[in-house]
């Protein structure tokens, strides 16, 4: 392959993370700084020099895997005959030479295991790292076969794994990690000027993360101590209580999630999730979970294709409120929950996958400072949506004081009217 001549230039800096002999490259950088091109360039580069024989790309959504093939990888490897490399989109590899490198999402890291790679990269690593499952028990163990190199890079979105990998980097004890740190400035092909007037009226966490890489405390964190309130168990229903169930319908690769909260005590009681089931099934089994819990009122997700299965249930008998999510109202249900959630006023049912996607999930800052909250890319938020729609719908339980307490209050009050008269309510009880 020595005969062949490609215009592959990665710039210094995007360089200096290719030739670095360490087995773990941790790369922490602004936005734009040009890792993902330059990581394409070294993985058609190195097949072609035979340095690698299974190659490994882990991205956010295969969405994202189809635009970089097509902007990053296509242009270049249709420079070679046609003999040397091959695109097979259904099994998401690109064969070049005598090596292959195959392409995977992160949102099932389970899939991705049961092999053995010797070179890896994993790209939006502040994302996908969120969860330390493909981490530690995905991507690790494939990599000690061959004690394969594997480049770990994305731009900060808080501190969790991916802020534990760059500690390490700056270990000198750990020598198996190397860290890199680039700002968006670091890519000499951008418009260093035009950069700096976009900042002037980004906010300042904004720019500390997007454009200069800095790890920020809870940045981007919208629950906190979840796990505080994971304490429920699933009940049946109570005669006499009432209930409120948040219903998430699922968007084509999302989940319907249905989410029960004993109105009583502002407890989990239930919680359901599915996704490709008919429209009929699934509105037979939210009928047939809010009749389950003495004719739950249903919070429902109203928006684009909710209208109809709205429309169905209201026919059927079912006690509807629909609920229209638009970025201002997702903002509010959002808002109230964490609040909840921080000050304990409920109580979840300690499910793994409900913990992991309220940690997942995040917020984003507009230029123009408006927050909006979502699931990163590549993730879910089925079950935050489907909590905070039953939580919309709920009042805080208020704690009766003790017969002792009542007392004390009343004596109080004795005293006071024995000491001003008849007009004792004009005087503040202290």
């Amino acid at each position: 392959m020595d005969k062949i001549q490609l215009p592959i230039k990665n710039f210094s800096k995007q360089q200096e993370i290719f030739d670095s002999k360490a087995m773990y490259k941790i790369v922490v950088k602004g936005r734009r700084f040009g890792l993902t091109k330059g990581a394409a360039n070294d993985f058609i580069k190195s097949a072609l020099e035979r340095k690698f024989k299974k190659g490994l790309w882990v991205d956010t959504i295969n969405a994202n895997i189809d635009k970089y093939i097509e902007r990053y990888f296509m242009p270049t490897l249709k420079l070679l005959p046609s003999n040397v490399w091959n695109w097979r989109k259904q099994a998401g590899m690109i064969e070049i030479v005598d090596s292959y490198i195959d392409f995977r999402s992160a949102d099932k890291p389970e899939n991705i295991e049961g092999f053995g790679y010797d070179k890896v990269f994993l790209n939006e690593a502040g994302i996908i790292l969120k969860d330390e499952y493909l981490w530690n028990n995905a991507i690790r163990p494939m990599l000690w076969e061959y004690k394969a190199p594997a480049v770990v890079g994305g731009t900060p979105k808080g501190k969790g794994l991916f802020y534990e990998l760059a500690e390490r980097g700056k270990d000198k004890n750990q020598p198996n990690y190397e860290l890199f740190h680039f700002t968006t400035f670091d890519n000499p092909y951008l418009d260093a000027e035009h950069v700096k007037k976009e900042m002037i009226d980004m906010p300042e966490a904004v720019v500390q993360q997007e454009i200069y890489a800095q790890f920020l405390e809870d940045s981007g964190v919208v629950f906190k101590k979840v796990s505080d309130v994971c304490v429920a168990i699933p009940r049946k229903s109570i005669d006499g209580h009432l209930y409120v169930i948040g219903v998430d319908l699922a968007r084509v690769q999302d989940y319907t999630v249905l989410a029960v909260y004993d109105r009583s005590t502002n407890e989990q009681v239930y919680q359901d999730r599915f996704n490709k089931l008919d429209w009929n099934f699934q509105k037979e089994k939210i009928r047939t979970i809010a009749k389950l819990y003495n004719n739950a009122l249903c919070v429902v997700d109203a928006t684009g294709l909710g209208d109809p299965i709205v429309d169905d249930l209201l026919r059927s008998g079912v006690s509807v409120l629909p609920f229209k999510l638009t970025n201002q109202s997702k903002k509010e249900i959002i808002e109230k929950l964490s609040i909840w959630i921080e000050q304990r006023f409920i109580k979840m049912i300690n499910l793994a996958e409900t913990v992991t996607e309220f940690n997942n999930f995040t917020y984003d800052i507009s230029s123009s400072g408006n927050i909006r909250y979502n699931a990163p890319v590549g993730f879910h938020d089925d079950i935050v949506v489907a909590h905070a729609l039953a939580v919309w719908e709920s009042q805080p339980i208020m704690k009766a004081r003790s017969q002792s307490e009542i007392s004390r209050v009343r004596e109080e009050y004795l005293r006071q009217q024995t000491t001003y008269g008849t007009d004792a309510e004009n005087y503040e009880i202290i």
